[in-house]
């Protein structure tokens, strides 16, 4: 291709005169020719056909021997090339070209590759340029050349400008990288907070972009689209297995034969699917943009900068925000994302016990709740299978004294049918262990936590001998659940498939990691395959299992009981050291309520698992020392043994008789009684008594050395409406695997009820905490 001005052209008035490419001009003629005849050979290498380009005798024939013709500027001070649809291709005369030793002149120095990229364009669709005369334009993207964007320039320049990029690379042997991620290498930005084809600037980028000489870290900036390559790189490393399809893949997108209306998002849906399909890619980029856009925010938009509306909560433990749509910037674009910096300041007086970060993302009624995407840190998180249950994401935090935990938390935006992905409104909640001493549902704000009106204070109190006294006030940390018959019954409907859907995202992130892993050279090709085969088994295996038969039964059977059951678990202190109290009952009727509920009963007289009794246990810090043990005995550390002790009427009248005929005083409990003044979802509330005894055997008697009395209370609320997946305890649990988290698996061992120990164990939870320890970046 011979790179200089061959006759004078009438159309551009800077062309006017003719200047023969002499001296310093000859050597730009001659670097972009020699730029442009090895960047043909690559083009046609991967397959791309012949670029719409005039010719030596300025026509778009290609006669035998004939070669294209590129045309140098006569401004010198530009830096900017340019290719029409007319063919003509104009090269920037800019004597800097020729050193390349500053960041914008070392991108710029192949800017003859990104103009015949152009003229391939045009090739491959000739209806494109048209589309883009009548596209819509673009007001936030000004140019200072008094033009606009179109919802066409994301596509046409992004890729162009991604293809540069990729040439770059591969002549140099290095990686581009990106500014906002601290490349010094200079590259163009754009913000993602708006749609993909609606692009925008940052703020301190705009008047940069007006300057020619720039540094690394102001790189550049012209229009909003160039920025997009960002996007069209990622999608390359995501679907394309070698360099050449990391370009190669455009192919399809450029030889759609849908309209090119609304951006080209139809054929760009279709052209990634197709891509994919040819290049077998993993199963977690099959699905076009539906999977490749939210897929792309998690693991590639992973710094602030790349959000121009980034907004931060500050949150403390326990604590709650609520944020919508509304009050984030108006409804969610189609192919836009949303993004918040969440922070955790942990107390001063940090407890042992890892701390839990819920994510909850819902909808309004007649919002296609399937089209909103929920992302933490790089995890796309799995959806549930019950489209009535909202998104969530559980975090668990081993704190720190006086620590922070971060996170950076997206909503993204985009339909399984991309053309049909419309505005979107979405609450998002974002809370520390979830459950507080004040009520959460009548629009308390974060850090609102503060007396009830009721007459129970917040928080809960157990008060009796030493080993049965525990309490803790508003901030307390506690873990409760209340289970009607259809919830249960709707746990069940939801088991497999939420177990499914679990591991399928378990199996999507280890396909990933694979990936990045083989191809940064930390996992050899023979392993990688091995890998992504014993992972297709296991999902066929998933597939091919059926257990709705059984579970239907089990969910009828759950449904069918008149009984609901609360499980708590409260943690607090005694004397400055931690302890527990732990509280079961069964309740009559099948929504709960408010009721009075004895602590020993009959259990003959109603259906199996039905009778109405409850249970409160204090596990003092010497339990949790045992535990650490392996609870076996330390001689040096003797407890008193105080038992709870209750008695039905009947139990009272047998204890006598057996007395007397031994001849002793009867040892006689009362029954007990929890008296609940609420049990409904998300609030328990109540009040308890029951008798302790500090037995000893002597003789033919049981005489106790001690009696008394346990008194307690408990007022909690939480966010659970009795709808969601139960991810505020991880989640309806399957070979103790949980459904609903992406992480920290070991959280599903924290149940309602039970102890919760300072760590826990398990060969999921390790697998959970090392796939999210791992930084996909690095590879």
């Amino acid at each position: 291709m011979n790179a200089e001005i061959e006759k004078p052209h009438k159309k551009y008035e800077e062309w006017d005169t003719y200047v023969p490419p002499l001296g310093e001009r000859g050597e730009l003629a001659e670097t972009h020719r020699t730029t442009l005849k090895a960047a043909s050979i690559w083009y046609q290498s991967l397959g791309f056909p012949e670029p719409v380009q005039k010719t030596e005798d300025d026509d778009l024939n290609v006669g035998p021997g004939e070669a294209y013709l590129g045309r140098l500027k006569r401004d010198p001070d530009g830096t900017g090339s340019y290719h029409g649809a007319d063919g003509e291709m104009m090269l920037t005369s800019n004597p800097k070209l020729l050193s390349a030793d500053t960041p914008i002149w070392r991108l710029m120095k192949a800017s003859a590759v990104h103009e015949l990229y152009h003229a391939i364009q045009d090739r491959m669709s000739p209806s494109l340029d048209p589309a883009m005369g009548v596209a819509p334009e673009i007001p936030q993207c000004p140019s200072p050349r008094g033009r606009q964007d179109t919802d066409l320039s994301w596509l046409v320049e992004g890729t162009a400008a991604m293809v540069q990029i990729r040439w770059l690379e591969g002549t140099e042997g290095v990686s581009w990288g990106h500014p906002f991620k601290g490349s010094n290498r200079a590259a163009w930005v754009r913000t993602f907070d708006q749609s993909l084809h609606m692009g925008a600037l940052p703020a301190a980028h705009i008047e940069r972009a007006k300057r020619p000489a720039m540094t690394a870290l102001e790189t550049v900036s012209w229009f909003c689209d160039y920025g997009t390559w960002y996007f069209w790189y990622a999608i390359g490393d995501m679907i394309g297995r070698t360099d050449g399809e990391r370009v190669g893949y455009t192919r399809y997108i450029f030889e759609g034969t849908k309209p090119w209306s609304n951006g080209g998002i139809a054929n760009i849906d279709s052209g990634l699917k197709a891509a994919a399909a040819e290049y077998n890619a993993i199963r977690a980029y099959r699905d076009g943009l539906y999977d490749l856009y939210p897929q792309f925010v998690a693991q590639h938009l992973t710094e602030e900068r790349f959000y121009g509306d980034l907004q931060e909560v500050e949150l403390g433990t326990p604590d709650l925000h609520t944020t919508t749509s509304s009050l984030s910037g108006g409804p969610l674009e189609p192919l836009a994302s949303r993004a918040w910096r969440v922070r955790v300041r942990l107390p001063q007086d940090v407890s042992t016990i890892p701390y839990k970060v819920r994510f909850t993302l819902d909808t309004p009624d007649g919002t296609d709740r399937d089209d909103l995407h929920l992302i933490v840190e790089d995890t796309v998180v799995k959806k549930p299978s019950d489209r009535s249950a909202p998104y969530t994401d559980v975090e668990q935090i081993h704190p720190t004294e006086g620590g922070i935990a971060e996170y950076l938390v997206r909503v993204a935006n985009v339909a399984k049918d991309a053309t049909a992905t419309i505005s979107a409104e979405f609450s998002l909640r974002m809370e520390v262990e979830g459950y507080y001493g004040d009520d959460v549902t009548g629009g308390l704000s974060s850090g609102d936590i503060g007396a009830i009106a009721d007459e129970l204070p917040p928080g809960f109190a157990v008060r009796g001998p030493k080993q049965w006294s525990c309490s803790g006030d508003a901030t307390a940390r506690a873990l409760f659940d209340l289970v009607t018959p259809h919830e249960r019954g709707r746990d069940f409907e939801r088991a497999t498939s939420d177990f499914s859907r679990s591991m399928e995202g378990a199996a999507d992130k280890l396909d990933i990691i694979t990936q990045r892993a083989e191809r940064g050279g930390v996992l050899d090709g023979g392993t990688a395959v091995q890998l992504r085969n014993e992972l297709e088994k296991r999902r066929a295996a998933l597939e091919t299992a059926d257990a709705t038969p059984g579970l239907d039964r089990a969910a009828a059977k759950a449904r069918a009981r008149q009984s609901t059951d609360i499980q708590a678990t409260f943690v607090g202190q005694n004397e400055g050291e931690m302890c527990q109290m732990l509280l079961s009952a069964t309740l009559k009727g099948s929504n709960g309520g408010p009721q009075s509920v004895p602590g020993a009963v009959n259990r003959d007289l109603f259906p199996k698992n039905e009778a109405p009794v409850f249970n409160v246990e204090v596990l003092p810090k010497a339990f949790f020392d045992a535990a650490r043990r392996g609870f076996q005995t330390d001689s040096d550390q003797e407890l008193e043994s105080w038992i709870a002790c209750t008695m039905t009427v009947e139990e009272q009248q047998e204890v006598r008789k057996r007395a007397a005929r031994a001849g002793c005083e009867p040892v006689l409990c009362t029954e007990g009684r929890l008296t609940l003044e609420a049990a409904e979802q998300g609030r328990i509330a109540g009040t308890f008594e029951f008798d302790v005894l500090r037995e000893r055997t002597s003789g033919r008697c049981d005489i106790p050395l001690g009696r008394d009395k346990v008194v307690g209370h408990f007022n909690v609320h939480s966010t659970d409406n009795g709808y969601d997946d139960d991810s505020l305890f991880g989640g309806p649990a399957i070979s103790g695997v949980p459904a609903g988290l992406k992480g920290g698996a070991a959280a599903a061992a924290i149940r309602p009820g039970a102890p919760i120990f300072e760590t826990t164990g398990g060969s999921n939870g390790a697998l959970y905490d090392a796939l999210d320890s791992l930084d996909l970046s690095d590879f």
